[in-house]
This record gives structure tokens, sequence and C-alpha cells, in this order.
């Protein structure tokens, strides 16, 4: 599949690629359905920056060993509204991206592997995860969750991690989630987190050991529109570093699923070097004006100039899909170009706006971070 193209199908935190087989024989047609049904989140998506570095990031894991994780880190790195929006119209609004089959990597454990009695107050309070064991999903640094008891069956994570800056790369971003949970009625080592609008995904938590106040071992497996069967593995610990008392233990709880603790990894909760929401808007800020997002920015005086050259890159991408669909695919794009171009100063707006509403609530110095969006534009 082309680059371009190929891009556009992971977004948000969640890889969207089809496996190798759907990609050579469907490539074409997912790239026609994106430019007939989903054109103005794609417009949106390489006018922004954000959306367009996501594109540019995956190009750079095309025939990785590690294709699959590269791609997810693109998401995880590169990841606002304007992806997310994107992704829905592309996955789960139009259905333009084939979604991955559940490869039976992550079985769904027995019964009688999973513990006999649990209480969801057993998570009540900070917890961390000090060990995982997929690394596209398991292994961030500062993974402190803080967990809620709303109820007898409920449960309310409250989730923070972190990924080094794509730009800075010394520096951090965090990312923040909530997730809720219920557990199965029959079943107490079952915990289910169900009914999200994004993507629609559905996780399954399965508790194989636990000791209060000290760990939790847990295995889930999920499924979304773009990828049925993912999975993975965690160690909870109260403590911000595993104790390696407890390795003999939860090795056990995990065998019982055919895993083993020495494949885990440990993660560093650290925390250290915080970062404040100011310092998160300058990073970002940063990032927009960075050399990866040349030709990519667009202001206000060459709107027009610079969308048109972006799509006809695009086109350039879908022509290498090959034949007479990928001519075809061209022809839909010039007729979209003056619809883009109309989208932009729009788009543009809306962006500045969002930056502006979210100054107000974690900025104090407004000046400042005025005059670094002045800076931006006129670059």
């Amino acid at each position: 599949m082309s680059g371009a193209v190929a891009g556009l199908l992971v977004l948000g935190s969640t890889v969207v690629a089809p496996p190798a087989a759907i990609a050579k024989t469907d490539g074409a047609a997912i790239g026609k359905c994106l430019l007939k049904n989903c054109q103005k989140p794609l417009a949106r998506c390489i006018t922004d920056p954000t959306c367009a570095a996501n594109l540019l990031c995956i190009q750079t894991c095309t025939g990785s060993a590690d294709e699959g994780d590269c791609q997810i880190r693109c998401g995880d790195a590169f990841s606002n509204d304007v992806v997310a929006d994107f992704t829905k119209c592309a996955v789960s609004d139009k259905n333009c991206v084939p979604q991955r089959g559940d490869d039976g990597s992550w079985p769904v454990p027995k019964e009688e592997t999973l513990v006999s009695e649990f209480s969801t107050s057993f998570f009540e309070g900070p917890w961390y995860i000090s060990a995982g064991l997929n690394r596209a999903f398991d292994t961030f640094d500062c993974q402190l969750h803080k967990f809620e008891i709303p109820a007898d069956n409920k449960l309310v994570g409250n989730l923070q991690w972190r990924i080094k800056d794509p730009v800075a790369g010394t520096q951090f971003v965090t990312r923040y989630a909530v997730q809720e949970f219920v557990q199965d009625p029959k079943v107490p080592g079952i915990l289910y987190n169900h009914d999200n609008e994004f993507l629609h995904y559905q996780d399954d938590w399965y508790v194989l050991g636990a000791k209060k106040d000290a760990y939790a071992v847990i295995y889930y497996r999920g499924s979304n529109d773009a990828w049925d069967g993912y999975g993975g593995a965690v160690v909870y610990t109260r403590e911000p570093k595993f104790p390696k008392k407890y390795t003999k233990e939860v090795d056990a709880a995990l065998q019982q699923v055919g895993l083993k603790f020495s494949d885990f990894e440990l993660t560093d909760n650290s925390c250290r070097a915080a970062e404040t929401r100011l310092e998160e808007a300058r990073a970002d800020l940063q990032f927009v004006e960075s050399k990866v997002l040349t030709g990519i920015v667009v202001t206000e005086k060459g709107a027009l100039s610079e969308v048109v050259k972006d799509v006809k890159l695009l086109e350039s991408e879908i022509e290498m899909i090959g034949g007479a669909v990928g001519k075809e695919i061209v022809k839909d794009v010039v007729g979209l170009e003056k619809e883009v171009v109309k989208d932009v100063i729009a788009v543009e707006q809306e962006v500045v706006k969002d930056v502006l509403g979210v100054e107000k609530e974690i900025v104090k110095d407004e000046q400042e971070l005025v005059g670094a969006l002045k800076g931006l534009f006129k670059k």
C-alpha cells in the first residue's frame, strides 16, 4: 500500500491498518472509499499538523520488523480530536477499513484460572502498572491509575501514562483517560469495559491473581471496529516499582494462562521531571513549528497553494496503487480540491479557538501563549 494511504489508516491510539493480505487486495478500494465518504475529515487531517505528522510517522514504519507496534506508537505520539474524527469516519462510520480479525493470539482464559473471590473495592485508590507484557500497550512510563468505586460491582479508573515527546525526545507528554468497568455477576474475576463510543471498543479484564494492597495480575483482551482480539497483561502494584518478593506468586498466576513473568518488562514509574500543563502547551507549539511539518502547516495567506500542493502529493501516492482505479481516485481528488480549500480557513480558525480555549483553562500566562501562537502563524 502506498505511504500516504497507509498512513491514513493508523490514527488515534489504536492501529487500524488492515492485515497485509487485505492491504494488498483492497488498498485501492480503501483509498477510494476514504476520498468518497470522508472528504471533510480528510481535508482537516492533511491540514492539521498533528494528524499530518501521524501520516509522516506511519511511513517510517512500512516494512519494519515491528511494523504493527511502530504504527501504534505513531498513534500514541500524534493524537488529537482531528485524528479521532478522521478515524471515526474511516473506520466506524463508513467502514472504509476492514476490521483486523481475531487471530487467536489472546484467547479467553478458562474460568478456573481466575481468582474465585474478588471485590471491586480491592482497587480503590492509586495503583501503578509496574510490569507489562505487550510493548504496544502495557509498558509506558508513569502509569499511575487512580480507581474509584461508585457501586459494589463497578470500577472507574482515572488513568495517566507518559510517552516521549515526539519532537523534543528527552521530554514527556502525559496522556489521560477514564475507563469504567462492571463486574461479571457470576464470575467475580471478570471486569467488563463496554459501551464505549470511540471505535465501539470493549476491553475485558481477567483477574489471575490478587493480594490486598500488594498486587493484582490482570490479563485482558479486547475488540473494536478496527481490531478484534488484541490483548496483553499487566501487574498492578501499590508501589511504583515492582516488589521482587512477589515474583514467584505473580509468575504462578501467569503460568495458568501460558504466560511467564520473565517475558514482562518492568516500567519506570518514577514520574521524574513532572511536566506542567503550560510546558505541555509549549511542547505542542514547538511540535507545530518543527521541521517535521515543513510544507504541511497551512497559513492563512498561503492556504490555496499549500492545500493544493498537499492534495497533489496525496494524488501521486494514490497513483502508485496502480491501474485504472488509481486514476479514478486521482480524478476524485481533483474534484475535492475546491471543497478542501473552502474548509481550510474554517479549520484553522477552529484550531486556534481550541488552543485558546485550552489556554484559558490551563495556562495562567495568556500573553505568553498568544505570542507563541502568533509566531506559529508567521511561519
